[in-house]
C-alpha cells in the first residue's frame, strides 16, 4: 500500500512513500489537529510556576503554512522517524545509523582515553523503569529485591488515597495514542511528596494512575537496539527531586546552589531560572571551566530559547525547549548572543536595537564573548532560512490530503559542518527542539535526532573511532521508576542516619522545604563509543554531576592540568561515578550484532492497529491480584497477566570498582543494634585511585519504629572505609494501651532492617533481645588468601560466643544452590566459602540458627573481582 507525496514546488506523483510512512505521517498530522497553542499559552505556569515546557499541554504542529519545502531533508525526516519509531513497528529492523556505529572499530590498543571529541546529548522527561523496565539484563521488572512499601505490599503496588492498587502496565505506542497525552506532574513538591521520606508509596496520589505505564521493545526499538550494541547504565539517576531547570543546573554546573553552604538559595524549580522572565542565577558552569583551561568546546542548538519563536510553532521545531540552562546563567549573557545582535533585544526596557546590542556585546573581553558564542551556538549563519518552517503535502490511502510542516533547512547544519571540516571541539553538547527531545508533550521523535547525530559522528569512521557519546535524561516526568533515590539524611539528625567524615551534607539538603535536594529517580544513559560496544549494562551508581566527573577526569590527563567543577559537592563527589567503569580497552575483539524480532510478525501487528484510542489505565488490583504479585516473581505464570516483566536472558556486565558490605553486632546489655557499613575497591581493578568511589545505602524497617511505620534511614561511606551507627531497639517497642498505664514489652521486642545499596545490595536483619552469640563478618578481600582473592565467592566468618553448639541453616533464595547445615561448637571460629561462579558472583542467602526464631540474615547482591561479568541470571530467568 502507497501514498503519493506532493510538495509545494510541484506535483511529485511519481514519488511513492511506504505504507509506513503513511501511518508515521498520521501520526503528526494528528498531532496537528488535536493540539491548541492558546490554550498552551495561557497555561506557560503550572501550579508551582514552572516553564511552559513542563505543563501537561500538548504543543502543537501548525499546518498552515505554505512556504516551499525542502523534500531531501523533510521526507528524511518522515521516512528514517518512521523506521526508527515503534510506530513502524520494525522492531527487527537495525537502523542503519546504529549498525554503522557498531561496525567502526577503535584502533587495537587504544583506550577511551584515545578518544578526541566527547558529545553530551540530555533528552527529555523519561524515567528508566518507564522505558527500558522491561529490557533484558538490567534491574527493572523482573527486580527479586524490590522494596516492600509500609503496606508490606512489594513496591511495584502502589496505590491511590482510595486505596485501589496498579501496577506497572504497558502503554502501547502502536495501538493508543498515548505518546500525544501529555506528561505528568513532576514538579519540586509532587516529586518529592511521590518519595514520601523515602517510603517510596504515594507515586499515584500525587502523579496520576499513569506514572505506572511503560513502554518496551516494541514501542521504542531504536532505543532498545543502542542498549544492545552498547553500554547502558541502569544505576544513572537524575540529580534533583524536581524538574528540568534544576537537573540541567546540576548537569551543566554541578550544583543550583551559588555556593555549598546550607543558607544560600538551592534553585529547586524552574522559576528560579528563567531567561524569558529576565531570572538568572549566577555561578561558575562547567563550560566556564573548560574556557579557563583552553579546552574547546561549544553547545549546538538550532536557536535559542530566550528569543520565544514566533508562531509558536516555530519555537516547537526550531527552538531549544529552553534545554540549554546556560541561557538562564547570568555571566553567559545570553542577550547579547547572535540572535540578539542580528535583531535587536525587545525585552530590554526600552527596547534595544542591533547595533545598540552590538555595541554592548564590542566592549567585552574576549573570554567573555567566547562565554556567549560558544554556548549559544545556532544555524544563525544559515541567513533566514534556520527559522523556516515548510509544508509537506500527501495523499493517504483513502485519498484524503493531508500537510504537515516541518524544519525547511537542516537543525543540524553547524554541527555537521563542524563534523565534516574536522573542527568538532572536544567537548560538544547538542540540544533539540521541542518536537525532538522525547519530552512527553511530543511523540518520540528524538529517535531521528539520535539517529541523525550517529549518522554525523559516523559519516566519517576517522571521528566516530575517536568519539564518546553520552545520551541521558534530565528526570523522569512524573513517570515512576522503582529504585528509590539515594539521598543525603537531615544535616545534625542523628535519627536520619549518618554519612563519613568530611562529607558535607548541607549543599544536598534544601533546609526551608526540610527536604534532600536529590538524588532524584532513575533516568536513562546509554554510552556509544568504540570502547563501549557489547551490550553491556554498567550498574555503578551515577548522577548528571558523573558527566562533569567523567570530563574533569578526561581532560585533567589529557592536558596535564587540574581540571574541576567547583560546584559538585563532597556527597556527590563520593557516591557518583566518573563514568570510567563503563569503557574497556579494544583489543580487537569482534561483537556480533544482536538478534531482533520477527520483522514479519512485527508489521503484520501494527498493520492491524488501525484506530488508536486513548490509552487507558488498568482497572484496580483485586486483593487476590495483589497477593500474587507480593508472592511470586514477575515472571511467573500466575502473574503473567497482572505484572509487567521482562525480556529473557543476561547480558555482559561491567566491571565495578567497589566491593559493599553491611555488618551488624548486637548489644544486649543496651538494647542497641551496631551497624558496619563499608566500602572497599575490588581485588585487581583496574580503575585509577582517583575514581574509586564510596556508596550510599537506604535503609527502612517493616515494623513501626518510635511511632512511624515504615521508617528510614540513609548513610554514606567513603571509599576504602567504614562507617558504624547504633539503632536503639527499644524504638520497636509497642506501647500496649490496654492497660490503664501504658506498658513496654521491651524484653519481647523484635527488630526488623532492610538495607539497600547500588546494583541489587540488600542487606535483611531480623531478631530480638535473644538472638544467639554469634558473629558473622563478612570478609574483605584483602582478609581472603591471595589464591582465591580474584574467585567469584562468598567468604565468610564465623565465631560462636555461645556455651553451646549452634546450627546454622544456610537457604540459597534463588540460585538452585540448595540448603546447607553447619555446626559451630561453643567458642569454635569457623570460615565458610561459597562459590558463586556458576551464577556469575550474584548470591541471596539467609542465614538462620535453629532454635533462635526470629534471627537471621538475609545477604545479597554481586561480588565483584575487577574482571567483567554477566547481569543477574535470576532476573533473565536463567535459573
Amino acid at each position: 500500500m502507497y501514498l503519493k507525496a506532493q510538495g509545494s514546488s510541484g506535483h511529485l506523483s511519481n514519488t511513492l512513500i511506504p505504507h509506513l510512512l503513511y501511518k508515521q505521517a498520521q501520526l503528526i498530522t494528528y498531532a496537528a489537529k488535536n493540539t491548541d497553542y492558546d490554550t498552551m499559552q495561557a497555561n506557560k505556569k503550572d501550579l508551582s510556576n514552572t516553564k511552559a515546557r513542563d505543563n501537561n499541554q500538548q504543543d502543537s504542529m501548525d499546518s498552515s503554512s505554505n512556504r516551499n519545502a525542502s523534500s531531501y531533508n523533510r521526507r528524511s525526516f518522515l521516512k528514517d522517524a518512521a523506521i526508527l519509531s515503534g510506530a513502524a513497528g520494525l522492531s527487527s529492523v537495525l537502523p542503519f545509523s546504529i549498525q554503522k556505529a557498531f561496525a567502526i572499530n577503535a584502533d587495537p590498543g587504544t583506550t577511551f582515553m584515545d578518544a578526541e571529541h566527547i558529545i553530551l546529548l540530555m533528552q527529555e522527561n523519561r524515567s528508566f523503569d518507564h522505558m527500558f523496565g522491561t529490557l533484558q539484563g538490567v534491574r527493572g521488572f523482573n527486580d527479586p529485591r524490590a522494596k516492600r512499601l509500609p503496606s508490606a505490599d512489594k513496591v511495584w503496588i502502589q496505590k491511590d488515597k482510595e486505596g485501589k492498587a496498579i501496577c506497572p502496565f504497558h502503554i502501547d505506542i502502536e495501538k493508543t495514542k498515548v505518546t500525544w497525552q501529555g506528561g505528568l506532574p513532576h514538579s519540586w513538591d509532587d516529586q518529592s511528596l511521590a518519595r514520601n521520606g523515602g517510603k517510596h508509596d504515594h507515586w499515584i496520589i500525587q502523579k496520576t494512575p499513569m506514572t505506572m505505564g511503560h513502554y518496551n521493545r516494541q514501542d521504542v526499538p531504536f532505543y532498545y537496539q543502542l542498549a544492545d550494541c552498547f553500554t547502558i547504565c541502569d544505576q544513572n539517576f537524575c540529580s534533583s527531586l524536581t524538574g528540568t531547570t534544576p537537573n540541567r543546573l546540576f548537569y551543566w554546573t554541578g550544583n543550583i546552589r551559588p555556593d555549598k553552604s546550607w543558607g544560600s538559595v538551592a534553585a529547586v524549580g524552574n522559576e528560579f531560572a528563567e531567561s524569558r522572565d529576565n531570572a538568572y542565577v549566577d555561578w561558575m558552569t562547567f563550560p566556564e571551566v573548560l574556557e579557563d583551561a583552553g579546552v574547546s568546546w561549544r553547545i549546538y542548538q538550532n536557536e535559542l530559547w530566550t528569543p520565544h519563536l514566533q508562531p509558536d510553532n516555530k519555537d516547537y521545531w526550531l527552538g531549544n525547549y529552553g534545554d540549554n540552562s546556560i541561557e538562564y546563567v547570568k555571566r553567559h549573557q545570553v542577550k547579547l548572543s547572535a540572535y540578539f545582535r542580528k535583531n535587536g533585544d525587545h525585552t530590554a526596557n526600552p527596547a534595544l536595537s542591533p547595533s545598540e546590542v552590538h555595541r554592548k556585546y564590542d566592549q567585552l573581553s574576549q573570554k567573555q564573548k567566547n562565554l556567549i558564542d560558544n554556548a549559544f551556538t545556532t544555524n544563525i549563519d544559515d541567513r533566514d532560512e534556520y527559522l523556516k518552517l515548510a509544508p509537506l503535502s500527501y495523499t493517504d490511502d483513502q485519498g484524503k490530503n493531508w500537510t504537515v510542516e516541518l524544519p525547511k533547512a537542516d537543525i543540524f547544519k553547524k554541527f555537521r559542518a563542524d563534523v565534516d571540516q574536522g573542527s568538532l571541539p572536544t567537548v560538544s553538547w547538542l540540544v533539540a527542539p521541542q518536537a525532538f527531545c522525547d519530552h512527553t508533550s511530543s511523540p518520540l521523535y528524538g529517535t531521528w535526532y539520535v539517529s541523525e547525530v550517529l549518522d554525523i559522528l559516523t559519516k566519517n569512521p576517522e571521528t566516530w573511532k575517536k568519539t564518546i557519546l553520552i545520551i541521558n535524561y534530565d528526570e523522569n516526568d512524573g513517570y515512576f521508576d522503582h529504585i528509590p533515590p539515594f539521598v543525603v539524611p537531615r544535616p545534625g539528625d542523628q535519627d536520619a542516619g549518618k554519612v563519613s567524615e568530611g562529607i558535607d551534607t548541607h549543599s544536598d539538603y534544601h533546609k526551608t522545604d526540610d527536604r534532600p535536594i536529590g538524588l532524584g529517580y532513575r533516568v536513562p544513559m546509554i554510552v556509544a563509543s568504540p570502547w563501549s560496544k557489547g551490550g553491556y549494562v554498567n550498574s555503578q551508581l551515577s548522577d548528571h554531576t558523573s558527566v562533569l566527573q567523567f570530563l574533569e577526569h578526561f581532560l585533567t590527563k589529557k592536558t596535564g592540568k587540574a581540571i574541576e567543577c567547583p560546584g559538585i559537592s563532597s556527597w556527590r563527589r563520593v557516591i557518583s561515578s566518573d563514568l570510567t567503569s563503563i569503557f574497556r580497552p579494544y583489543n580487537g575483539e569482534q561483537f556480533p550484532l544482536p538478534a531482533f524480532l520477527n520483522r514479519d510478525q512485527s508489521v503484520i501487528r501494527i498493520r492491524k492497529a488501525k484506530d488508536k484510542p486513548k490509552q487507558l489505565t488498568p482497572s484496580p488490583l483485586t486483593g487476590q491480584q495483589i497477593q500474587l504479585i507480593n508472592n511470586n516473581p514477575s515472571f511467573a505464570t500466575a502473574v503473567k497477566d497482572m505484572m509487567s516483566s521482562q525480556e529473557k536472558g543476561t547480558r555482559p556486565a561491567c566491571a565495578l570498582p567497589y566491593q559493599l558490605s553491611v555488618g551488624s553486632k548486637l548489644d544486649k546489655t543496651h538494647k542497641k543494634l551496631q551497624l558496619i557499613f563499608s566500602s572497599y575497591a575490588a581485588i585487581a581493578h583496574t580503575q585509577d585511585e582517583s575514581s574509586k568511589k564510596g556508596a550510599p545505602f537506604n535503609m527502612y524497617t517493616g515494623k513501626t519504629f518510635q511511632g512511624e511505620l515504615g521508617k528510614t534511614w540513609f548513610y554514606t561511606v567513603s571509599k576504602d572505609s567504614k562507617l558504624t551507627d547504633e539503632i536503639d531497639l527499644t524504638g520497636f517497642v509497642q506501647a500496649d494501651n490496654s492497660q490503664a498505664s501504658v506498658h513496654l514489652h521491651s524484653d519481647n521486642l523484635e527488630y526488623d532492617l532492610h538495607i539497600d545499596g547500588p546494583n541489587g545490595f540488600y542487606r535483611g536483619l531480623t531478631g530480638s533481645l535473644q538472638d544467639p552469640e554469634l558473629d558473622i563478618n563478612w570478609l574483605a578481600p584483602d582478609q581472603v588468601q591471595k589464591s582465591t582473592a580474584k574467585n567469584r565467592e562468598v567468604v565468610l566468618a564465623f565465631k560462636n560466643r555461645e556455651h553451646k553448639a549452634l546450627e546454622i541453616v544456610l537457604t540459597d533464595n534463588l540460585y538452585g544452590m540448595g540448603t546447607k547445615t553447619i555446626t559451630i561448637l561453643a567458642s569454635q571460629h569457623k570460615t565458610l566459602h561459597i562459590p558463586l561462579d556458576k551464577q556469575y558472583g550474584w548470591y541471596d542467602f539467609t542465614i538462620r540458627v535453629k532454635g533462635y526464631a526470629p534471627c537471621q540474615r538475609q545477604y545479597a547482591g554481586h561480588i565483584e573481582n575487577g574482571e567483567s561479568s554477566r547481569t543477574d541470571p535470576f532476573m533473565g530467568m536463567e535459573v
